[in-house]
């Protein structure tokens, strides 16, 4: 058992390291194929193959895609197709176990795929040469666990079979370790790897190793289930959609087994043939379930539609993204751009009223989203793209408190011997925040002016108080609410600009 349990770690292990390195390397693919080239239900089918065949693992795509939906990125009617494509994409996996794990000899393979992955991740010196290196050496270990598994199985005593001594069905008890092997191991691709192997090595009939992959298809959804949770209305319409795509190949493909047993008996008795069959079957009934969602899948989506209509603010920080560093940060620099601008909506004119929890909650937010998207080996312009993003927030961050000051002596600066010359200097700065939301660049001599009128302004106000006696201590909180004022453009101005402009000092 210990055997069994080493060798089923080994498979993981490679699995797990395969995926994370393709993850890695095949990023901006997937950004691509997911984020911008998905127009129709023909494209999204064939993105979800090819994206899902790239990182092989269908649960990251559909992890991903939820991802987008969540955040607003794409819509439910391109994100269901991707959902279905990705459930053939994922067949690919029992077709590299039965053609390669299967017929050639592990050893010529492995250690070689293992060796050059191993020297492609400690001296490539880009992250993408040292990820492509782990998924090498993913595959590796991946097939090195399949030949362990193959021993471990031809060793053991246990038959599934057995099993239906308590349940007399080895469909249901098929289902069930289907279901189960695919909910501990979170990857259908691992749990159909294990039945093949199983299977090649004699464990069980045909009919429940059948019933085993069917229920590793289903029990794929808990992972979508798991990443719905606190998910916005679309997501959760998208893994409804995953549910019931599942369920409907499920059912066609226990509707087939019968089918199956005419004529194929004798060749299916044979454990040499199980692996090949339980590869074209599991293809066989995931392309079935297409061809039947063509002309249900409107109906399906327009109910769905009708459903979780709770509104929810939609977030480029969608937790399910952080685990592909690409779409992280392309999610954080969504984020960034639109707390830019909805620093700059806030009011000029200063009130008590005025709410900066909700952006200082934001600027929050997205600081953990990028420390867990951190957590992944990064490229070096993913990390650039990160530190950027940081220096943007801590902008932000001291933007908002300078506007906070500016909120605090509101009070102050509706002081009537100072009104008209304060209400036409923050006119000028609502036109100067205007023009920082329509361009990022050339705004060199807008700020100069805007500096040189607050000079002007707080002359003004000083000669006003000295003429009319007014109190000294009133004026300064007038001065430090308008320099405040200031200071919150300065900072806005500062986030985004890839130059760092050069410009006269704010006044204190």
């Amino acid at each position: 058992m210990m055997q069994l349990l080493g060798a089923l770690g080994l498979f993981l292990l490679g699995m797990w390291l395969m995926t994370e390195g393709l993850k890695i390397a095949g990023g901006k693919a997937l950004e691509h194929m997911l984020g911008k080239w998905i127009s129709s239900r023909l494209r999204g089918f064939i993105a979800g193959i090819v994206v899902t065949g790239l990182v092989q693992s269908s649960s990251a795509v559909t992890v991903a895609t939820i991802g987008f939906v969540n955040a607003g990125l794409m819509s439910f009617s391109q994100s269901v197709w991707v959902i279905f494509g990705s459930n053939v994409g994922t067949t690919l996996t029992a077709w590299l176990v039965t053609l390669i794990g299967f017929k050639l000899n592990m050893s010529a393979v492995t250690y070689p795929l293992i060796g050059i992955g191993a020297l492609l991740k400690v001296f490539s010196p880009k992250v993408r040469g040292q990820s492509l290196g782990m998924a090498l050496a993913g595959f590796g270990l991946l097939f090195m666990g399949i030949d362990a598994l193959q021993t471990s199985f031809s060793a053991i005593q246990f038959d599934p079979q057995t099993l239906t001594q308590w349940i007399h069905s080895p469909i249901l008890v098929g289902l069930g370790l289907g279901v189960v092997l695919t909910v501990l191991t979170q990857s259908s691709s691992a749990a159909i790897a294990i039945i093949l192997t199983a299977s090649a090595s004699g464990m069980g009939d045909w009919e429940l190793a059948a019933a085993a992959v069917i229920g590793a298809n289903i029990g794929t959804t808990s992972t979508a289930l798991l990443a719905s949770l606190g998910a916005s209305s679309g997501a959760k319409r998208l893994v409804m959609a995953h549910v019931l795509f599942n369920l409907l190949t499920g059912v066609a493909a226990l509707c087939l087994l019968p089918v199956l047993t005419w004529g194929l008996s004798d060749w299916l008795g044979s454990a040499e043939h199980m692996p090949m069959f339980l590869a074209l079957f599991h293809t066989g009934f995931n392309l079935l379930g297409i061809l039947l969602m063509l002309p249900m899948e409107p109906r399906m989506s327009a109910w769905l539609l009708k459903r979780f209509r709770r509104v929810s603010r939609y977030t480029h920080l969608d937790a399910n993204l952080a685990s592909v560093p690409e779409l992280a940060l392309s999610g954080v620099q969504k984020e960034v751009a639109l707390l830019r601008l909805a620093i700059l909506e806030l009011p000029q004119q200063p009130s008590a009223d005025t709410k900066l929890d909700g952006l200082l909650g934001r600027v929050e937010e997205t600081r953990d989203f990028i420390n867990k998207a951190g957590r992944n080996t990064l490229t070096e312009p993913q990390g650039e793209g990160f530190e950027a993003a940081v220096a943007d927030l801590h902008g932000f961050a001291t933007a908002l408190e300078s506007y906070a000051e500016f909120i605090q002596h509101a009070d102050a600066l509706s002081n009537p011997a100072y009104m008209q010359d304060i209400q036409e200097w923050l006119a000028q700065v609502q036109q100067f925040a205007d023009l920082q939301r329509q361009m990022e660049q050339g705004l060199d001599e807008p700020w100069r002016a805007l500096n040189q009128a607050y000079q002007q302004l707080r002359h003004r106000l000083i000669r006003t108080s000295i003429s009319q006696h007014l109190d000294a201590a009133a004026l300064e909180q007038v001065l430090r609410g308008l320099s405040a004022c200031l200071r919150c453009q300065r900072r806005i101005l500062e986030v985004g600009q890839d130059d760092r402009l050069t410009v006269v000092p704010e006044a204190a």
